[in-house]
């Protein structure tokens, strides 16, 4: 098999294994959503606090761990595997009493506080399984990695959609999250064992891996500041609008979120980002050219998407929602900003993190979270929802001037001209639907005005941007989380 389809074929079997688990996941929240919204907002909330303790036992340690593994013998395995998996649980203890010590200081009521103390432990336990995973990968065992995670998801999302149709309570749905974590480690425990049967279990130096540990932690803490600012505004929102405003928030910012986490995970992190690491590498003067064209392009591709959710945006909650949170659709037009903001924040941070300025991210991550924070205080106590919609549009804001700024100082991507083709290709048809819509109704001038915006791209697009690059085969990286 050649090295290309070798990538490929890996790759496909962690897209299926993604793929099951988000149209599983999607159904059940729509379900939720359907049969109790209290019960929706207040999983919502729970899942916010849980990515957030995830990236703080992952503590960016995935990272160095494949690095590791790829050049140690095969003996070692096992008892690197092990003490990394010890300091997950040592950090996930500490993240266990900080989740318990803030439902406290919230005065959060029982329901919502035990559903996110079980989700946050649920997910801290996931990241143990990703342990295993991260040596499955380095085998080219991707099939087994998918077959695991399509197995928990199926079985979790089961007992999810049984505990919400059988009416049973927030806690004890919010336990889905268990029912994965543990599936997930029995699974990945068994085939570890089968596969270093001749391998005694013990503890590796720990030399090697606190040198591991302290490689993460620049990562590690840019990851977590990045979560943090980009979830605190649904903590905020339950103290302000109760979780019934949490509920409404979520609803709207769940039809954006997935294409921001698609763009970045596929075209950022599996093409641009690996193409970026390899030319700092060994072409480091055609790196310029790349981050010119890749920048312009994601604001072409964000303007019909955005377009499209902020026009459609009532009729897709409509169809999908139950009448409790069809008053979220308002939120769309403020909400898809985030969209472009998130392209290119991600790329300005990825050039970042591969010329070595990570410590510089970390110090932008730090300000835009003092930020955020200053945000939340004084947006959602005074607006709201609007408030909740504004912190999360400043916040990438911030974040997007200041690695944007810092790039254009350092590298000098940009000139004034550049902007003024995907300018034309905003307003233009911008201004093409404003005057369609009063004659013609929405939907119509929508599709015209699309229709239009590709033909121009599909022509013109090449000549004026250059074409996307495209990677050699290299590792899978991920999203950022920006």
């Amino acid at each position: 098999m050649s090295l290309t389809k070798n990538i490929l074929t890996r790759f496909a079997h962690l897209l299926s294994a993604q793929a099951v688990d988000g149209i599983l996941t999607t159904g059940w929240f729509l379900y939720m959503a359907w049969s109790d919204p209290h019960v929706y907002g207040t999983i919502m909330y729970a899942l916010a606090g849980g990515m957030i303790v995830t990236r703080v036992v992952q503590f960016g340690l995935y990272y160095a761990l494949v690095g590791y593994l790829s050049r140690v013998d095969r003996g070692e395995i096992p008892g690197v595997l092990h003490s990394v998996n010890i300091l997950k649980l040592v950090l996930l203890v500490p993240a266990m009493v900080v989740v318990g010590g803030f439902a406290l200081y919230q005065a959060l009521s029982p329901d919502v506080a035990w559903a996110l103390f079980f989700v946050c432990l649920g997910f801290g336990l996931e990241v143990i399984a990703d342990t295993f995973f991260a040596d499955m990968r380095v085998r080219g065992r991707q099939d087994q990695e998918a077959r695991i995670r399509m197995i928990s998801s199926v079985a979790s999302v089961a007992y999810a959609f049984l505990t919400t149709a059988t009416g049973l309570g927030a806690v004890i749905v919010s336990l889905f999250k268990l029912v994965s974590a543990v599936i997930r480690i029995a699974l990945v425990a068994t085939n570890h064992m089968r596969t270093y049967s001749g391998t005694p279990w013990r503890i590796t130096h720990w030399a090697s891996v606190w040198s591991l540990f302290t490689g993460a932690s620049v990562f590690a803490l840019i990851q977590i500041l990045g979560l943090f600012y980009n979830k605190t505004n649904v903590f905020f929102l339950e103290r302000v609008t109760g979780v019934k405003g949490v509920a409404l928030y979520s609803a709207a910012y769940n039809l954006v979120d997935p294409v921001s986490a698609l763009a970045s995970e596929q075209l950022l992190g599996w093409v641009i980002f690996p193409l970026l690491a390899y030319l700092w590498r060994d072409k480091k003067e055609d790196i310029g050219p790349v981050v010119h064209t890749s920048a312009r392009w994601l604001l072409v591709i964000a303007f019909p998407i955005m377009l499209f959710l902020a026009v459609m945006g009532k009729t897709i909650v409509d169809i999908i929602y139950p009448p409790e949170l069809r008053a979220c659709a308002w939120m769309l037009p403020y909400l898809v900003w985030t969209i472009v903001l998130s392209f290119e924040v991600n790329l300005f941070a990825y050039v970042m993190m591969v010329t070595g300025a990570q410590r510089i991210l970390l110090a932008f991550a730090c300000v835009v979270t003092a930020f955020n924070l200053l945000f939340n205080v004084t947006l959602v106590q005074s607006y709201g929802l609007l408030g909740g919609c504004l912190v999360i549009i400043f916040t990438k804001l911030v974040m997007t001037a200041l690695t944007l700024i810092y790039c254009q100082w350092r590298f000098r991507f940009f000139t004034l001209l550049d902007v003024v083709y995907p300018a034309l290709l905003w307003v233009v048809p911008a201004a093409m639907y404003l005057l369609l819509e009063p004659h013609i109704t929405s939907i119509p001038a929508l599709a015209v005005t699309l229709a239009v915006y590709g033909l121009v791209v599909f022509k013109t697009g090449p000549t004026y941007l250059g074409d996307l690059p495209k990677a050699p085969p290299t590792r899978e990286r991920g999203d950022p989380g920006f």
